[in-house]
């Protein structure tokens, strides 16, 4: 067999070694430089996996990371003040203080931005009209806020306004569902819209209100699985009428993929029909079927901790 031979990757002319030399320390360089970028991208992202398994912990440290790396990347700083928010409510008073300003700080750097994102623009007033004035709580500027988003998404807008009256006084109260009624008048055929003034009011403790929304999306289209869902889930809150609310849950469960709700409105939790068809069976004292749907949502999502809470008390008792 012959021998193999190789060749020296560099050239022995000077012209060429020179040329090779400058192209390698070219690709040098740019390695070089492109090694903190991957770096803040990798922690971005084990920062929003981690956040979406609920280890906070890790996800904070990997989140500031990164955000010491990419100070001026916008959706780095909003996911460090979505992660920090959520810490500062499992926290005690004094890590709480200190996590909220941290959320407060990149909700309005990440606005800073890029100032036309209506998530940024709603999650910064959100804050705003929730945080106590010790943490940079201000309800004007909240309000002020909601009108950039109302400028720009009238429906959106319309509920962050509401949103933000409705943790006021009675009077805020009132003026706040007269912008819901307002916006459900305008948007008469709009399922999505009908859809979130149904949660508003089920949101808000209206039930009947929210149960005859519901009822009337269902009537208007029967194979609507996303309002069925949530008629279902509805009569189950209000622990009326299990067996109709059994008949709905049964078809929300049999849409899969499960379907979205549309723009503004929460989809259905994968599970969430099993489990709260589990429910309806626990009202009618039928533990045992109760606990093949609770398995069944937990199969399905094994996340679903409401599930699992309702399977474990079954079994204790």
């Amino acid at each position: 067999m012959a021998r193999q031979q190789f060749v020296p990757l560099v050239p022995h002319s000077g012209a060429e070694s020179r040329m090779t030399s400058r192209t390698l320390l070219f690709v040098g360089v740019l390695l070089v430089l492109a090694v903190p970028a991957a770096r803040a991208q990798s922690a971005y992202d084990r920062a929003r996996a981690a956040f979406e398994r609920g280890q906070l912990d890790s996800a904070y440290d990997l989140i500031r990371r990164a955000a010491d790396a990419e100070p001026n990347r916008a959706e780095v700083q909003f996911l460090l003040g979505d992660i920090a928010c959520n810490k500062a409510g499992r926290a005690g008073a004094l890590s709480a203080f200190g996590l909220a300003r941290k959320c407060k700080a990149a909700f309005s750097r990440a606005v800073a931005l890029a100032p036309d994102s209506l998530t940024y623009l709603e999650s910064l007033a959100s804050y705003l009209s929730q945080a106590p004035g010790i943490v940079g709580g201000d309800k004007d500027s909240a309000l002020m806020l909601a009108e950039r988003v109302r400028q720009r998404d009238e429906v959106a807008g319309a509920f962050l306004l509401a949103g933000i009256w409705w943790s006021g006084n009675a009077a805020s109260k009132v003026r706040a569902d007269s912008v819901v009624e307002a916006v459900a008048e305008h948007h008469p055929d709009d399922r999505s819209v009908q859809l979130r003034v149904a949660g508003w009011w089920s949101g808000t403790n209206r039930a009947e209100r929210a149960l005859a929304a519901y009822d009337g999306l269902a009537v208007r289209d029967p194979r609507d699985a996303v309002a069925r869902f949530f008629l279902g889930r509805q009569l189950v809150l209000m622990n009326r009428e299990p067996r109709r609310a059994q008949e709905h849950l049964r078809f929300a469960a049999a849409a899969v993929p499960a379907p979205g709700a549309g723009p503004g409105v929460t989809t259905i939790t994968p599970g969430a029909s099993w489990y709260r068809l589990g429910q309806t069976y626990v009202q009618l004292g039928m533990s045992d079927s109760a606990r093949i749907c609770f398995e069944r949502a937990l199969q399905i999502n094994p996340a679903l901790q409401p599930a699992r809470a309702s399977l474990d008390s079954l079994t204790h008792h």
